[in-house]
């Protein structure tokens, strides 16, 4: 049974955070190996309690060696899957939850912990019209990305909340960290929708240049 975490008055939690270079969005998967010694704990502790953990964009500092400094927004992750390994590495799965705000870090050592603000999810005003806007260029870029490994899909299903179709566009896309962290940041659905469409469409046609290079021989695609 999933554990509560204990909220304090002021609606801040306490959350173990794991300082990565690399941007988890809600709803996305993010494989883990885990081998240091402060984190096989962290997470030791996280599968005992059946808790999350707080993923954040690492702002100064190294992932390995001494505690780095965070971005001050981030996504909780919950642990869907672990294998023990030997010396008490751990391979997990996680997946991406709920964004958070870090008001405070509270522990430095073993590992980094923060007082945290889970955000409220906002779809923002013109989301329906955007949303008819990417779906279209959604499909073509899961189908793009799934030809690439050689595969085909004919169906695909695509998220009908606009806040979790904003989340798996921004996932599926091979952006650069800085663009990543600029996208979770933002607050509404819509505005983040907004600054999708330029860059889903230039990933799609990346794609279908790659894709072409693979299969030089392959005729046009009859949708």
């Amino acid at each position: 049974m999933e554990q509560p975490q204990q909220q304090s008055f002021d609606g801040l939690v306490e959350l173990p955070l794991f300082p990565l270079n690399l941007v988890l969005f809600p709803g996305m998967d993010l494989p883990l190996h885990i081998f240091e010694e402060r984190y096989k704990s962290m997470i030791g502790d996280c599968l005992n309690q059946n808790l999350p953990f707080g993923v954040v964009l690492i702002k100064e500092g190294m992932e390995v060696g001494a505690a780095a400094e965070p971005e001050r927004i981030g996504t909780s992750a919950r642990i869907l899957r672990s294998e023990l390994l030997d010396q008490g590495r751990m391979n997990i799965m996680t997946k991406g939850e709920r964004r958070f705000e870090i008001e405070e870090i509270v522990q430095r050592e073993p590992h980094v912990v923060g007082r945290v603000r889970f955000l409220v999810e906002l779809d923002g005003e013109g989301c329906s019209e955007l949303v008819t806007q990417v779906n279209d260029e959604y499909v073509e870029l899961v189908r793009n990305l799934t030809a690439l490994t050689g595969g085909y899909t004919s169906r695909v299903t695509v998220p009908e909340n606009p806040v979790e179709l904003s989340y798996a566009i921004a996932a599926s896309l091979d952006l650069e960290t800085h663009l990543r962290q600029s996208l979770l940041v933002t607050e509404t659905a819509a505005i983040r929708l907004a600054d999708l469409i330029p860059l889903l469409m230039e990933g799609n046609q990346s794609l279908r240049e790659r894709i072409a290079k693979q299969n030089p021989f392959q005729g046009p695609r009859l949708n």
